[in-house]
C-alpha cells in the first residue's frame, strides 16, 4: 500500500510538479489549497508538503500545523523558492523537518521524502501502545539527576526534555521520576498526572511492593516515557526521608533500563543522598552571580562529600537574551569544565512549559532543542568525556561570591 501524502499549495507556483513528482515515487497525493481542508486529511497521512507564494506564509502553515495537531502530525517538508539561507532557517524553526529548494531536482525529492517516511513510521512506532508493567532488567538501569543549587535554572525543563530524547530511542524502557519534594513540576511541563506522587510512593514499603504496584503510581506518556509526579501539596512530603527516596530509586533502576531524576533546585539531606546515587549528575547553573555564588557553596559540599566529581556535567542554561556572564569566566572562575550551553530561547521553552509540550517537540528545529539532544546523548554515554569537575579551589569570582 503507498504511503499518503498530503500537498498544501498557498498560493505558489510548484504545486503541479511537485503532484507529478510525488505520484512518479509511487505515492498517494492529496492537494489541499487551504491549510483547513489539510488539516482535515492528516489522520491518515504520513507525510506533509508545503509550498506557498512566500515566506511567512510557509512559516505560518508549519507553525499552524504544529499548534494544532501538537507532536501527533507528521513530518512536514517545506518547499521554497530560492536557496537563501535566512529563508530556510526561518521555515525550519516554525517547524517543518525538512526544506526542499526550487527549481525541485527529483531525486532530492525522493531522498528527502524517503527519509521524512522513516521517521514518520519510526513515530507511529514509538506512539504504539506500550506495555505499562516494566520489564526486569539483566542489570540495574543507569541514574541519571538532574540538580542545581538554584531555583528558576530552568532544572526540570532540562530533566524532562532529556528524559523526552532518551524515551524516543527506548519506548518503555526510560522513566523520568520527579524526586524534588519541595516544588516538583514534571507533570506539569508534560501535562501529565499520575494516580500517585513519588512522595505516597516513597513511604510505601518498597521492598515488598510488586513492580506492577510501583508502575500504576506513575503514568505513560504518548513518547513511552514513564513519568513519576512529584508531591502536590507541600505537606505530602513531611515525613519522606533520605533513605525512602534512595530505596525508591533503587527499585526503579531495576525496573527501567534509564532513569532520569529532577532532584530539584533545594540541595537539603534528602537532595544530596539522590545526587549521591546518580551514576550520571548534571549540574544546571545559571550565568548570573546568585546562581554561581550557591554553586560555589554546593561544590565545596560535594568536594567533602568526594564521591561525585567523575560523575558531573555542568550544564548553563542560557536564561537570559543577552548574559554578561560567559561559560568561558564560569569555568575560568570556579575552576570547573562546562560540558555545554543550552542557548537562549525564551519563547518556545516558555510556551512549552504553558502547553505541556517540551521543546524537543514542539520546536524539534530550534537551537535549543538541537543542543537538549545533545545533551541527551552526552549524559547517555557511559564514559565521561564531558564537563567534570576539577579539583576545587577558590577562584577569582572569590570577590564578587564573597569567599
Amino acid at each position: 500500500m503507498s504511503s499518503r501524502v498530503v500537498l498544501v499549495s498557498l498560493g505558489g507556483n510548484a504545486a503541479q510538479a511537485l503532484a507529478t513528482a510525488l505520484a512518479r515515487l509511487d505515492l498517494s497525493v492529496s492537494v489541499a489549497s487551504d491549510l483547513r481542508a489539510a488539516m482535515a486529511e492528516l489522520e491518515d497521512a504520513q507525510l506533509i508538503v508545503v509550498e506557498g507564494a512566500d515566506t511567512p506564509s510557509l512559516a505560518l502553515a508549519c507553525r499552524r500545523i504544529n499548534d494544532e495537531a501538537g507532536s501527533s502530525h507528521p513530518p512536514i517538508l517545506a518547499v521554497v523558492s530560492g536557496h537563501d539561507v535566512e529563508t530556510r532557517v526561518k521555515v525550519l524553526e516554525a517547524g517543518a523537518d525538512d526544506v526542499l529548494t526550487q527549481p525541485i531536482d527529483e531525486r532530492e525529492l525522493s531522498a528527502m521524502v524517503d527519509a521524512l517516511l522513516l521517521r514518520s513510521t519510526a513515530a507511529v512506532r514509538a506512539q504504539s501502545p506500550v506495555a505499562t508493567t516494566p520489564r526486569p532488567q539483566a542489570s540495574a538501569g543507569r541514574v541519571i539527576v538532574f540538580a542545581a543549587a538554584k531555583g528558576g535554572t530552568g532544572t526540570t525543563t532540562l530533566a524532562v526534555n532529556t528524559a523526552l530524547v532518551l524515551a524516543e530511542m527506548a519506548p518503555g524502557n526510560v522513566a523520568l521520576v520527579d524526586l524534588d519534594m519541595n516544588r516538583g513540576q514534571v507533570s506539569t511541563h508534560l501535562d501529565i498526572y499520575g494516580r500517585g506522587s513519588t512522595a505516597t510512593l516513597a513511604l510505601e514499603d518498597l521492598r515488598s511492593l510488586p513492580a506492577e504496584v510501583i508502575a500504576e503510581s506513575g503514568r505513560l506518556h504518548p513518547s513511552g516515557l514513564m513519568v513519576y509526579g512529584g508531591p502536590y501539596r507541600p505537606d505530602e512530603a513531611q515525613h519522606v526521608t533520605a533513605d525512602r527516596l534512595v530505596m525508591l530509586l533503587t527499585r526503579l533502576r531495576a525496573m527501567y533500563a534509564t532513569v532520569v531524576v529532577d532532584a530539584g533546585t533545594t540541595l537539603d539531606g534528602r537532595a544530596m543522598a539522590v545526587v549521591n546515587s546518580a551514576d550520571r549528575l548534571a549540574l544546571v547553573i545559571t550565568p548570573d552571580i546568585p546562581a554561581l555564588r550557591l554553586l560555589h557553596a554546593a561544590l565545596e559540599v560535594l568536594s567533602e562529600m568526594g564521591s561525585t566529581a567523575d560523575r558531573t556535567a555542568f550544564i548553563v542554561n542560557d536564561i537570559y537574551p543577552k548574559s554578561s556572564i560567559s561559560a568561558d569566566q564560569i569555568e575560568e572562575h570556579l575552576t570547573i569544565k562546562v560540558g555545554m550551553t543550552v542557548p537562549y530561547d525564551g519563547e518556545n521553552f516558555l510556551r512549552g512549559i504553558n502547553e505541556g509540550q517540551p521543546i524537543v517537540s514542539l520546536a524539534r528545529r530550534s537551537a535549543a532543542a538541537v543542543a537538549l539532544r545533545r545533551l541527551a546523548e552526552m549524559l547517555a554515554d557511559t564514559g565521561v568525556q564531558d564537563g567534570q569537575a576539577k579539583p576545587h579551589k577558590r577562584g577569582r569570582l572569590g570577590g564578587f561570591l564573597g569567599r
